[in-house]
């Protein structure tokens, strides 16, 4: 496999596709790395129509594969849009992990696959709970 980009080795590609990186935050003992959704990036609902940005919805933070030693996690913000002069949001879906699973797909899959934990139990045995 051959890396293309340092993005490559910091989030996967799909998080590039409809993301940008905006902040990093190192912790004693964590990184937090932040994506903000595109701004050209619409929903379906609202293509056609004189649409505002209104704000984020909560964030989505996944957990992925360390980074120097530290655990590291992408702090996902969707884009919240409305019609203008409406109240009702409308926003973007994305499948970045699994369900019921805070983390990432790769990460996921890998933990499983080589240590026979999922992501929880991954770092209840590492003892890290976070900053």
């Amino acid at each position: 496999m051959k890396i293309s980009s340092i993005n490559d080795l910091v989030a996967p590609k799909e998080i590039f596709d409809f993301f940008d990186l905006v902040e990093v935050f190192e912790g004693a003992n964590t990184y937090e790395i932040y994506f903000e959704e595109k701004q050209d990036l619409i929903p379906k609902e609202l293509q056609g129509q004189e649409t505002v940005l209104d704000g984020f919805c909560n964030p989505l933070s996944l957990l992925s594969f360390p980074m120097k030693g530290k655990t590291t996690y992408l702090v996902i913000k969707r884009r919240r849009w409305k019609p203008k002069g409406d109240g009702k949001h409308y926003s973007n879906e994305y499948y970045f992990n699994h369900p019921e699973i805070k983390a990432t797909k790769e990460f996921s899959v890998f933990l499983k696959e080589v240590h026979g934990h999922t992501p929880d139990e991954y770092l209840r045995l590492c003892g890290d709970h976070g900053d």
